[in-house]
């Protein structure tokens, strides 16, 4: 454990960067990925020998997130009224 492949991470941080930017011009997933930032590196870590693609990886973790949110084990920040489109 602990191991990463140096071009597997980058490819990683582009997909994350591609999903905040889309994030940023929508308003939405913000705090998704701010989390699934964080947990990232303990997916990769429980993958290594897996055969799992960067793009697969990053939404896994995103999902660990949205479940947690879910399930109120985690605090959703995007429920301020103010954030709602067209609301």
């Amino acid at each position: 454990m602990g191991r990463t492949i140096p071009s597997y991470t980058g490819s990683v941080d582009r997909f994350i960067s591609e999903l905040e930017r889309i994030s940023q011009r929508t308003g939405y997933l913000e705090d998704v990925l701010a989390e699934t930032k964080k947990r990232i590196r303990y997916f990769q870590n429980a993958s290594y020998d897996e055969s799992i693609d960067t793009q697969t990886l990053v939404l896994v973790a995103m999902m660990s997130v949205i479940e947690d949110m879910c399930k109120g084990r985690l605090k959703d920040r995007s429920q301020n009224p103010s954030n709602v489109v067209n609301g």
